[in-house]
C-alpha cells in the first residue's frame, strides 16, 4: 500500500483506532485490511480501517481487544444493582470472568453506551451505592 493511501486512511479515521478510539504519540496505529488481500481484499479505502496494534492483533486472533473492567464491592443498593444489571444486559459483548469476578467489556462498546446515556445517568449506571 502506498503512503498516500495510508495517509488517507489516517485522515478519514481521524488518527485514532476505529475500534477502541486509541490515539496519541504512544499508540501504534496500523492500516488493517477488512477483507484480507489473500482472500481477494483490495487496497481500496472502503476495505481499510485504522486500528491500534492491540485491536489489529485481536482482529487476527492474536490478542484480545482492549477492555474496560467492572467489579462490585458487594455494597450496592437495590436500585443501583438493578441499573448495574441493566447496563450489562444492554451490552451483548460483556463477559463475566468468574475466576476474577469482573465484567469485561470491549472498550469501544463501553464508550458507545456512555455516549448514548444522558450525563446525569452516567454515574448512576455504574455507581456502587451513594446518592445520585
Amino acid at each position: 500500500m502506498n503512503r498516500d493511501k495510508r495517509e488517507a486512511v489516517i485522515e478519514r479515521d481521524r488518527g485514532q483506532c476505529v475500534n477502541c478510539g486509541a490515539s496519541g504519540p504512544d499508540t501504534t496505529l496500523d492500516v488493517h485490511h477488512i477483507v484480507p488481500r489473500g482472500r481477494g481484499g483490495s487496497d481500496r479505502l472502503s476495505n481499510l480501517a485504522l486500528l491500534c496494534r492491540q485491536c489489529h492483533d485481536a482482529a487476527h486472533d492474536e490478542a484480545t481487544a482492549p477492555t474496560v473492567q467492572f467489579s462490585s464491592t458487594g455494597q450496592m443498593r437495590s436500585d443501583s444493582f438493578k441499573a448495574y444489571l441493566r447496563f450489562f444486559s444492554e451490552l451483548p459483548t460483556a463477559q463475566f470472568d468468574a475466576e476474577e469476578k469482573v465484567w469485561r467489556i470491549p472498550k469501544a462498546d463501553f464508550e458507545r453506551v456512555l455516549q448514548s446515556i444522558d450525563a446525569p445517568h452516567k454515574s448512576n449506571a455504574v455507581a456502587d451505592g451513594g446518592d445520585a
